[in-house]
């Protein structure tokens, strides 16, 4: 028994070390791998629909020659993630709402439990499958009447703006959906153009979250978390934790409470986000990927290498972001969020 593990041992070494020298070679994965590194990097610094589009990249810095070249290429991603992590969460550091953190933590331990114990009784279609329903179930739920009000203004009652003080509450009206005034509404009146520019001929333009942000502040509480958050908070964790076991996809799902059920501004959510999963990396991912050998310190220079081009690419995103005003932003996430899911159900459905 001893001499089998020892043999694993040596194999699993020396196929990270194959790996390695393939990765690490400019006519092997090392292009790919440096591109995939500054596009992950601007999709997790703030550039929607880049880190999606990395994920899928992910795939193909598999080289085929090596036996478990897979397991390697997604280990890899863990610490070069991490690194990002730290960088956006640095750069977003003023804007981090801790609360929602700590909440949704022990939450996703709970569901990571619980997702490892399906695992082991689903397949992975049927897992891919189930994820991708409950993801656009609870986007549904969150975004229906947004979307129903866009495409169908004269058959959605508006919601009455009362008070300042009532818009930032995070209270429920009688469809169960929170009111979402305020923030970069009250900021867009405050910066639009008065009634003489308008006579002018000037147009409104909705303004940049540059210059929304710190008017936003002056209203909001990030902090405050109300009891219909808190049930939200419950099946996002759970339903998360679960999805990161089964197909590690619960970046989606934390994209949707975040931006549509805690409302945070861009940069609070990038920053927000960037904490939430380094915590989980560093304390989750990382730890079992070096268990299970696919992760270890022949990997190190290229980590090294690869997460200075990440931090590159977070540092880029930030004024790309800014850039952006903020229903543009929420709108271009949570379009990346239904793409994820219903190729979550594609997948599933494509090798029943």
């Amino acid at each position: 028994g001893t001499m089998i593990a020892a043999s694993a041992s040596e194999e699993l070494s020396n196929n990270m070390e194959e790996y390695v020298s393939q990765a690490s070679s400019v006519h092997g994965q090392l292009p790919l791998l440096v591109f995939l590194a500054a596009v992950m990097g601007l999709g997790k610094g703030g550039v929607p629909g880049f880190a999606t589009v990395a994920t899928a990249v992910t795939v193909a810095t598999a080289p085929p020659s090596i036996s478990g070249g897979l397991g390697y290429a997604v280990a890899l991603q863990v610490p070069i993630l991490t690194v990002i992590d730290i960088s956006a969460a640095w750069i977003h550091s003023d804007e981090l709402d801790w609360p929602t953190v700590w909440l949704l933590l022990p939450l996703s331990f709970v569901g990571m439990a619980l997702g490892q114990c399906i695992d082991e009784r689903l397949s992975d279609t049927h897992a891919r499958l189930a994820v991708g329903t409950l993801l656009l179930v609870i986007l549904t739920l969150r975004t229906w009447r947004k979307v129903a009000s866009t495409l169908f203004p004269s058959l959605v009652r508006k919601i009455p703006i009362k008070s300042v003080k009532r818009k930032f509450s995070f209270q429920e009206d009688e469809h169960g959906d929170e009111l979402l005034q305020g923030g970069y509404h009250d900021v867009e009146r405050q910066t639009s153009p008065d009634a003489s520019s308008m006579k002018d001929g000037s147009s409104s333009k909705a303004p940049s979250f540059a210059n929304a942000t710190k008017q936003q502040q002056n209203f909001r509480n990030p902090s405050s978390i109300s009891l219909p958050t808190l049930g939200w908070a419950a099946i996002v964790g759970i339903i998360g934790g679960a999805s990161t076991m089964l197909t590690n996809s619960m970046g989606p799902i934390l994209n949707v409470y975040l931006l549509s059920i805690r409302k945070l501004p861009p940069p609070a959510y990038i920053g927000t986000r960037a904490v939430f999963f380094c915590i989980m990396n560093l304390f989750g991912k990382l730890p079992m990927r070096v268990a299970s050998g696919t992760l270890g310190m022949p990997m190190l220079p290229l980590v090294a290498g690869l997460g200075a081009v990440a931090t590159v690419g977070v540092l880029c995103a930030k004024p790309i972001m800014m850039s952006i005003s903020e229903p543009t932003f929420v709108k271009l996430e949570l379009s990346v969020v239904a793409f994820a899911g219903l190729k979550l159900c594609w997948m599933g459905l494509d090798t029943q």
